[in-house]
């Protein structure tokens, strides 16, 4: 395992991070409790969750969580949590219920909640899952400095937000000598996010568009947690052009209104043939490619298995050139080998 370092935590944290999103019991079943098993033994010691995860049991998925960090023993300076607050409420009864829930009292109110759940005292990461433009600035970051103080948070991240907003509130924090965002949680892969895969403001860094935005990560020396790392399977090669062509239901709508645009079919079609001259698999390329470029990045996984696991893990030996990367992402049409 390779590791680094987050300004603000103490410990060395995986370049991995293991996700939980599918962790839904909080009994907490032995079958997803070995993969995190699995995760833990390669080295993984940094875990994503988020208040919001465990749907249809919301909530269920820290409570989980909590329960495998006791029943295995696991001291708290040896793993890291990253969790996020401030998800939309939706209210399917009652429409006019639903509100953004990015107030100090929201945060306050979830954070606390996910303290109890891991057990802890603190979290290490601590994110707003959602940005509400109505709320400001100053509210944002005023608030996470106060758990700061009180001991509650060590690090801020911002988790789908525009690039405009997290340099806002990073200019405010700078501003009155406040600690700014650390780290944030973007779609980073191969394929481009043409449209929301989700329907609830996801955010990514990927593409020509947002070159802007990972030069100033690269520039503020911010961490980028990348979520959907292989594009909801369409960077594993498995979905091809003609294939779509021919069946486009076939593919998960999420998927299919994302990713499935002629650039990125380009971009895995050039990864496949990469994949193929160095005798790896296309996962492993695009994977790879993740962690090649000039900004921290840090893909967070959630393998079905061990050895789909240990496959996502042995992108790190996987070395791309630059000539390579810019290749794979049509900056440039001069083939590297």
């Amino acid at each position: 395992m390779e590791y680094l370092k987050i300004k603000g935590i103490d410990r060395d944290c995986s370049r991995f991070i293991i996700g939980t999103m599918t962790i839904k019991d909080p009994d907490g079943p032995e079958s997803e409790f070995k993969k995190l098993d699995d995760a833990w033994e390669q080295g993984v010691n940094v875990i994503d969750a988020a208040h919001s995860y465990g749907a249809p049991r919301v909530g269920s998925t820290e409570i989980a969580l909590g329960k495998w960090v006791k029943s295995r023993g696991l001291k708290r300076e040896e793993y890291t949590i990253t969790t996020k607050c401030g998800h939309p409420r939706y209210f399917d009864f009652n429409p006019f219920l639903s509100r953004n829930a990015v107030h100090s009292y929201d945060m306050e109110s979830e954070l606390n909640d996910s303290l109890c759940k891991w057990h802890t005292d603190y979290v290490d990461v601590l994110y707003l899952h959602r940005d509400d433009p109505n709320t400001s600035v100053a509210e944002i970051m005023e608030t996470f400095n106060r758990f700061k103080k009180e001991g509650k948070v060590r690090v801020f991240g911002a988790a789908n937000w525009e690039f405009d907003r997290i340099k806002e509130a990073n200019d405010y924090a700078e501003a009155h000598g406040l600690q700014g965002f650390g780290i944030v949680e973007e779609h980073y892969s191969v394929a481009a996010m043409y449209a929301d895969p989700f329907g609830q403001g996801s955010g990514t860094v990927s593409g020509p568009k947002y070159a802007e935005m990972r030069k100033y990560l690269k520039e503020k020396g911010i961490v980028c947690a990348s979520y959907s790392a292989l594009s909801g399977g369409f960077c594993t090669g498995r979905i091809t052009r003609d294939g779509f062509a021919a069946n486009p239901e076939s593919v998960p709508e999420g998927t299919r209104k994302a990713y499935c645009h002629p650039d990125n079919f380009t971009r895995v079609e050039r990864a496949a043939e990469l994949a193929k001259v160095k005798g790896l698999t296309v996962p492993q390329i695009c994977m790879a490619y993740t962690m090649c470029g000039d900004f921290e990045v840090m893909p967070i996984i959630g393998a079905n298995n061990h050895d789909e696991l240990m496959s996502t893990l042995s992108a790190l030996d996987i070395k791309l050139t630059r000539a390579e990367c810019d290749w794979i992402d049509l900056t440039s049409d001069e083939k590297p080998f």
